[in-house]
């Protein structure tokens, strides 16, 4: 078995269990870069070429039985990476959602195992290649982004203006804290906070708050989030709260870019756990850069309902703080979208 190929256990229960397969004559195409497909291949007989031309130069390597083909894709829900044809005659599982689902059921512990060998092998091909959707602005590196540290009260006021415009204006959500006059949203924790604002062009477009109890009382988020039962609390812990970008720029570098401001500020303040909350629509981002479940999830006033997590600083703070790590933030997305996949199967 290679490295890249399921092993014999996985292999035989969908040679057993998946009862649609495909045969491709020498020369039929499975794939075709740039397309986007609901399902992926398990070969099972015969090879294949997998062509991940990048700037038209053909980069080919040839892959056997057990090898999984638009892995990536189908983790991803991104187009396909590479064309990928047959060199011989070849047979090959169709597998999808419901044969995951039927696995999981079946042999729970086979499914969790596959899914890692899966996301694994997405993860390396897509990392040894860089081959991206062209598309997915999200990779793509924004010089124009500038991430400040708020020192004055201008400053301040601009991520407060943004913050109300997406809680009140955009969700339109009911904020405690709002000041309909102002059209701004404040509250006690700007005071000891430092606040980061993501500028482009001149105009605010993410914001994020790192308050450190040790400077200043967080209040309830103490509790809430599980930062008092920490071993570093106070001095060595820190909670990420307003954490939010524009909608015309979400799905870009300015998360990324802000993420990786709070990670080079907390580790460089010696913060040993960060804190923050997530709705469950972005659980699986979370996850797939370290963050790890906190607290029982409670009703957040402005964001509905809401998880606490916490992240080991040390042990994942200095690989965060590398913005311009394309591949960092690329295998992030890959695990990101790899846990949701978990996560759906689980669901079904």
């Amino acid at each position: 078995m290679t490295q890249d190929s399921i092993d014999a256990t996985a292999l035989k229960f969908f040679s057993e269990a998946v009862r649609r397969a495909v045969c491709f004559e020498p020369g039929e195409i499975l794939r075709q870069k740039g397309q986007h497909y609901t399902d992926m291949y398990l070969i099972v007989d015969g090879s294949v070429a997998v062509d991940r031309q990048t700037d038209g130069v053909p980069e080919v390597v040839v892959a056997g039985s057990g090898s999984p083909i638009g892995e990536i894709g189908f983790l991803r829900g991104a187009s396909a990476t590479a064309t990928v044809t047959a060199r011989t005659a070849t047979v090959a599982l169709v597998i999808d959602g419901s044969t995951l689902a039927c696995m999981e059921q079946q042999q729970p512990l086979l499914a969790v195992q596959v899914l890692r060998q899966l996301a694994s092998i997405a993860d390396e091909r897509t990392s040894a290649n860089l081959v991206l959707d062209s598309t997915t602005k999200a990779f793509t590196l924004d010089p124009d982004i500038d991430i400040l540290l708020c020192q004055n009260a201008k400053m301040l006021e601009s991520a407060q203006r943004l913050r109300y415009k997406v809680y009140c204006e955009e969700l339109q959500r009911r904020s405690p804290f709002a000041d309909h006059e102002k059209k701004i949203i404040a509250d006690d924790l700007d005071r000891s906070g430092h606040t980061f604002v993501a500028v482009k062009k001149g105009e605010a477009i993410g914001t994020g708050r790192v308050n450190i109890p040790w400077e200043g009382s967080v209040g309830v988020l103490e509790e809430l989030y599980g930062m008092a039962a920490s071993k570093y609390f106070p001095r060595g812990t820190a909670v990420i709260t307003k954490f939010i970008v524009s909608k015309s720029h979400r799905g870009g570098p300015t998360s990324i870019k802000l993420i990786a401001a709070f990670a080079r500020f907390t580790v460089r303040n010696s913060i040993k756990e960060v804190f923050i909350d997530s709705v469950p629509a972005l659980l699986p981002y979370y996850k797939a850069i370290g963050f790890r479940p906190g607290r029982e999830p409670f009703l957040h006033q402005e964001n509905g309902l809401s998880h606490p997590l916490v992240l080991d600083n040390v042990k994942y703070g200095k690989k965060l703080s590398n913005e311009r790590s394309v591949r960092t933030y690329l295998n992030m997305i890959v695990k990101a979208n790899f846990l949701k996949l978990i996560d759906s199967v689980r669901a079904a």
